[in-house]
Parts: C-alpha cells; sequence; structure tokens
C-alpha cells in the first residue's frame, strides 16, 4: 500500500513539472502611457517671414514663422504660455511683432512635429 501511494506522488511530482511554466512577464497595459522622454528644448534664430494671429472660431492657434539663418523656413506656434520680450528683456507682445524682425525663439517639437514656441526675443 505505502508503495502505490509513493509511486502516485512520484507521478504526480513529475506531472507537476513537465506542466509548470514560467511567470510570465505582465502585459503592458495600453492605457498606461510609457515613461516620457524629457523634452529638448532647442533655438532657432532667424528673420521673422510671416506672422499668423490666431483664431478662436477655428480653434488655431497663432504662428510664427521663421527664416533660420541656414535659409530653412521653420513654425511656431504661439502658446498661451509663450513668453515675447524685446532685446533688452522688457515685455513685448505678438502684435509688436513685424516681418523681418530678427528674433530667437526657445522652443519644443512635440510627438506631431508641431515646434512650439516657449520664449521669442527680438534680436538686434
Amino acid at each position: 500500500m505505502k508503495k502505490i501511494i509513493f509511486v502516485m506522488l512520484a507521478f504526480t511530482f513529475i506531472g507537476s513539472l513537465c506542466f509548470a511554466q514560467e511567470a510570465a512577464a505582465p502585459a503592458a497595459d495600453p492605457a498606461v502611457p510609457e515613461a516620457a522622454k524629457p523634452v529638448e528644448a532647442k533655438t532657432c534664430t532667424g528673420k521673422i517671414d510671416s506672422i499668423t494671429t490666431g483664431d478662436a472660431a477655428n480653434n488655431t492657434a497663432p504662428e510664427v514663422a521663421v527664416m533660420d539663418e541656414q535659409g530653412q523656413k521653420l513654425v511656431f506656434v504661439i502658446k498661451d504660455n509663450t513668453v515675447i520680450s524685446q532685446s533688452n528683456g522688457e515685455p513685448a507682445t505678438l502684435i509688436g511683432l513685424k516681418k523681418d524682425d530678427k528674433v530667437i525663439i526657445m522652443y519644443t517639437t512635440d510627438e506631431k512635429g508641431v515646434n512650439g514656441a516657449q520664449s521669442v526675443q527680438l534680436a538686434d
């Protein structure tokens, strides 16, 4: 009788090893975003090519197009928190900017490739 119980326990133990699996890594929850990559601030120096005012009715933000020193045209979205200043650091407004003004723009680019201006400073 002891032999039969021992053999049954041995088969049970061996069978459990055959069906044992390693614990799977938990599946990533698609609702939880991956760790955000640090946003790198960039600088652009150039002359204003055009200024587009925003339109609340069409839900569009103001934009400033700048021709940089390499001749490349870049468009920057002016957000509510964008700081606009004169060359001496005094505050300025979007209305005070005009075509061919030399500017230095600090900006970030989002995952969609949109350049958001953090600051616009008139240059000498």
